[in-house]
């Protein structure tokens, strides 16, 4: 099995677990969980993968990076009023 298969198997068992996790919870919780799980994944496979798979990687996690800031923003406008 290729490097990109196990890491494709890896980010969609934790994105079950993921959302398994965030049904109570809400959206907020599952683009975080999202987000930490391929940032753990980008970093520990960071010396195995080819420059391609992890520029296609590095536009997911700036995705989820919107996707967070976006969340930020809006508990800060329900803090506030």
């Amino acid at each position: 099995m290729l490097i990109s298969h196990k890491v494709f198997l890896s980010m969609f068992i934790w994105t079950i677990i993921a959302v398994l996790i965030a049904l109570s919870a809400g959206i907020e919780v599952l683009v975080t969980l999202l987000l930490i799980g391929i940032l753990i994944v980008r970093e520990l496979t960071d010396g195995f993968l080819s420059g391609e798979i992890r520029r296609r990687m590095d536009l997911f996690i700036y995705a989820g990076l919107v996707l967070f800031v976006v969340v930020v923003l809006r508990r800060v406008w329900l803090v506030l009023s």
